[in-house]
């Protein structure tokens, strides 16, 4: 009979709070926020968004809902600090942000001239630490500047997105989190690509409330545009970042 491993082989986390077995998922490495869909909470490691962490977000294609993923997230956090969007794709539809219990004035819209002022811009808002949560837009970017925010995100409890293209999950990223997004009718399929334990092999189905599909549909002209805008957006993803 094969001897009874040791109870720290059994539970790392013990040891250190960094370590996990990689048929577990990791817990309480840092903070986290709720993203407010149960099923999302239930396959990410620290049970909601980490704060202070580098998440990737990867839609198949600009505006199929990916700011509604993320609006019950950004509508928990400190009503007292801004939301910083850097590089959006389109002019913020601000009644749309109302609807989320998001109000303009917490809104920070950053249109950098280029793709270096934009990776620029992002990890100077890091770093001064004044907003809650900072969401930017960005095409190809090199391995060691994805791991300069991810540091930069370290040193603050912000919760920070970045948005790229679908392609770029084929690349080796410093995100500790990375979520592809396929358009489904009334919400989106998501599936996690790395996150710290096993590999998830099933995407989740997030269904929006009818209200909030109805608001993306009809209103978020802005950050969640419908299908028949692909064509004035892509050459926004397609710039390199070097």
């Amino acid at each position: 009979m094969a001897a009874a491993q040791p109870s720290s082989l059994r539970h790392p986390e013990r040891i250190h709070p960094a370590l996990w077995r990689a048929t577990q998922l990791s817990r309480a490495q840092c903070s986290s926020i709720s993203s407010g869909f149960g099923q999302l909470n239930q396959e990410l490691p620290d049970q909601g968004w980490p704060l202070g962490t580098l998440i990737e977000i990867l839609p198949a294609q600009p505006g199929i809902g990916e700011i509604s993923l993320l609006s019950p997230a950004l509508a928990q956090l400190d009503s007292k600090r801004s939301i910083a969007l850097i590089n959006p794709p389109h002019q913020p539809y601000f009644h749309c942000w109302r609807n989320w219990q998001l109000q303009q004035h917490r809104l920070l819209w950053i249109q950098p001239r280029t793709c270096l002022d934009t990776l620029w811009a992002t990890e100077q808002t890091l770093r001064h630490n004044a907003c809650a949560a900072v969401i930017c837009w960005a095409g190809h970017v090199r391995f060691s500047a994805l791991r300069r925010l991810h540091l930069a995100a370290q040193q603050t409890g912000t919760l920070l997105f970045l948005l790229r293209p679908q392609e770029a999950s084929q690349q080796a990223s410093a995100a500790p989190l990375r979520l592809r997004l396929q358009a489904k009718p009334y919400g989106l399929e998501v599936l996690i690509i790395k996150r710290r334990g096993p590999c998830s092999t099933e995407p989740l189905l997030i269904t929006f409330s009818f209200a909030r599909a109805i608001q993306g549909i009809t209103s978020h002209v802005a950050l969640d545009q419908s299908v028949s805008a692909r064509p004035q957006t892509e050459h926004r993803y397609s710039a390199a970042i070097n």
